[in-house]
């Protein structure tokens, strides 16, 4: 694109339309600044087979000639913005990884208080194919069931396909322990609102099919306990 602008015509393409302004005259594009005080412009016809079927003045073929005018002007600044957008989206990608990559450092910390407020704020970040190992490790923390329950709760407040395939990868291998307290998080999430728990049991019944075993078992697991919830709310 900015090879082909380089290649036209400099200047400002200014639209002159004779069905916006009649002088008498025909429907131009004219560039400025003029050369040695001379007209500088462009013309356009419409043909068909050798034959003009559109000349000045004609509405479409002066809304053609504003497109074309207009698209030397815009076509720059429309290339400025893109690049503007493009650098914003990379520094809020390279925001957001700096943020994620702080809070798997935190998720290394001997501190169970530390394991617990990443594994929460990781939850955040569960779409990143880089957080899973992370929040795996985090649910199935080994020294403090607290780490345990707080990252499984904010995976699943997520109530999407990531969250819960999260847990039931945990569940498919935790101990009794870690389950006990994974259960206590699933309950408190699904136990609320029937859509919820309706709409978490529908998205296991679609991980049962995955090929991966380890998902499969899980997610059995944490269909089976979501089955026997009985939410408060329902629909009226």
């Amino acid at each position: 694109m900015e090879v082909r602008i380089a290649a036209a015509s400099m200047g400002a393409w200014i639209p002159v339309l004779e069905t916006r302004g009649a002088t008498g005259g025909a429907s131009c594009l004219r560039i400025a600044p003029d050369t040695a005080g001379q007209d500088d412009e462009i013309h356009l016809g419409r043909f068909t087979d050798g034959e003009q079927v559109q000349g000045s003045p004609d509405l479409q073929l002066d809304a053609d000639l504003d497109f074309i005018a207009s698209a030397r002007q815009d076509m720059p600044r429309l290339i400025a913005e893109v690049r503007r957008l493009r650098a914003t989206l990379q520094g809020d990608t390279d925001r957001r990884h700096a943020a994620f990559a702080a809070l798997r450092e935190l998720g290394r910390s001997h501190d169970y208080r530390d394991r617990a407020d990443a594994g929460h704020g990781l939850a955040r970040f569960a779409d990143m194919p880089e957080a899973l190992g992370p929040l795996l490790d985090l649910v199935l923390d080994s020294d403090d069931t607290l780490v345990t329950r707080v990252t499984a709760e904010a995976v699943l407040r997520r109530k999407d396909r990531i969250g819960l395939t999260i847990v039931a990868s945990a569940m498919a291998v935790a101990s009794p322990n870690h389950s006990d307290w994974i259960h206590t998080a699933i309950v408190d999430v699904f136990g609320i609102f029937s859509e919820d728990r309706d709409n978490a049991l529908r998205l296991c019944e679609e991980m049962l099919q995955d090929a991966d075993d380890r998902l499969a078992r899980g997610a059995r697991q944490l269909h089976e306990i979501l089955a026997e919830i009985d939410p408060v709310l329902r629909p009226a």
